[in-house]
């Protein structure tokens, strides 16, 4: 093989690597039976914004207790909320995306940790009544997983987060609380 064929072909591969690393987000997902419009999806993640005082507690795997202050802000021509925790008490931060997608009615969260762990949780639901967002996997998922934070005011978020593996045992286990910093 000729060093320019070396070359295109490993162009090529490159690309059709890319190409099957991005196909997943290139076909529309399943509208939902309802979706809003956009701007009216996007108002209820106004109530994410601004700045917290966050408690979490962690009953499983281990016992413990964690603060930071986590600020959320519009960002790329408000349609992205980007949440940062900061430096955490133990040392850890996360950065956190939301957005409406009008496609499927969803409220999808991506999750980057300083530990390198990512994870994106598509299927978020916004309840009004009971002013509650539920972010909750699928039973044909590997990981299974149920989140949900209420707004019990517009200065308190209480959170439970639940994280089984596929045998059905716990991995993580939280209670977070969020207070809303006066401006």
């Amino acid at each position: 093989m000729t060093s320019s064929a070396w070359r295109t072909g490993r162009c090529t591969a490159r690309w059709g690597l890319a190409a099957f690393a991005i196909a997943p987000f290139c076909f529309a997902q399943a509208p939902s039976k309802a979706p809003q419009n956009l701007a009216t999806g996007l108002a209820v993640l106004e109530r994410f914004a601004g700045t917290w005082d966050v408690t979490v507690k962690t009953r499983r795997p281990k016992a413990s207790v964690m603060t930071h202050t986590l600020t959320y802000e519009w960002v790329l021509g408000h349609r992205y909320l980007l949440g940062d925790s900061g430096a955490k008490s133990d040392g850890t931060q996360d950065l956190d995306m939301l957005t409406y997608d009008p496609q499927t009615g969803n409220y999808p969260l991506w999750i980057f940790q300083s530990s390198g762990t990512s994870l994106y949780l598509p299927r978020g639901v916004w309840d009004e009544a009971s002013r509650t967002m539920t972010w909750k996997s699928l039973p044909t998922d590997v990981v299974s997983y149920a989140t949900s934070c209420t707004f019990e005011s517009a200065t308190t978020e209480r959170c439970s987060v639940l994280v089984k593996n596929w045998m059905g045992a716990v991995l993580l286990e939280q209670e977070p609380v969020a207070i809303r910093r006066k401006p």
